[in-house]
């Protein structure tokens, strides 16, 4: 039909970037419209341990497609999404599955852990952290308040933390003063950003997120 060549001839013409895709995915709710992305392209995945699991794109149905392409103007009431644009909802909608993701490994963490393990902060680092849209998302999917390092190394901080740690067991071997790990890293000076992203209180956009995350595993 008419729409779906100029999607085609829209997709032809235009390189389209995160920042892109982002601003199109604003428009959409959480929950997509009940679309699922399943993020595992690589294909698998460590957590939970699926190591044959593959992509897909799940839920479409008629009347999502419809939502989703409605030609009228963008609304921030999620009720009038922009023209044409499946590259905004699926984009979302991937962005929700690897939050998704994120989320279980987190609630793998406390379930082994139970009452040992109780964050309320945290660290946000990677090339996905400097887009809001997903701070935000993390931060509500999560319930968590999220900081950001400045430190763009920070699978070499990390390393580095690890072996102050392990430096710090060996002189408890040899009398010196004793340090647990979680003190050492507390006492690590880390340059952070200004910004702070909390959770949102609107119970609609909490329960768009359950919803997607229940359909999503």
């Amino acid at each position: 039909g008419k729409e779906n060549v100029e999607i085609c001839e829209d997709s032809e013409t235009k390189k389209w970037t995160h920042h892109d895709a982002t601003e199109l995915a604003k428009n959409y709710p959480p929950g997509c419209y009940g679309i699922t992305f399943l993020p595992y392209l690589t294909p698998g995945e460590r957590t939970p341990d699926w190591p044959h699991a593959t992509g897909a794109i799940l839920g479409l149905t008629v009347s999502n497609l419809a939502s989703a392409t409605a030609s009228t103007n963008a609304s921030t009431d999620f009720t009038k999404p922009p023209i044409n644009h499946m590259a905004g909802i699926l984009y979302r909608a991937a962005m929700e599955g690897i939050t998704y993701q994120l989320a279980e490994g987190l609630a793998t963490m406390k379930r082994a852990c139970r009452d040992e393990f109780k964050p309320s902060t945290l660290l946000v680092v990677g090339g996905g952290s400097h887009n809001q849209l997903w701070r935000q998302m993390l931060a509500d999917v999560l319930q968590l308040e999220l900081r950001f390092p400045r430190e763009k190394e920070s699978a070499a901080l990390g390393a580095a933390f690890q072996a102050g740690a392990a430096v710090e067991a060996l002189k408890q071997k040899c009398g010196g003063k004793v340090v647990s790990m979680d003190a050492y890293v507390l006492e690590q000076n880390i340059d952070i950003e200004e910004d702070v992203v909390r959770p949102t209180t609107d119970t609609r956009i909490l329960n768009m997120y359950r919803d997607g995350r229940e359909r999503h595993f």
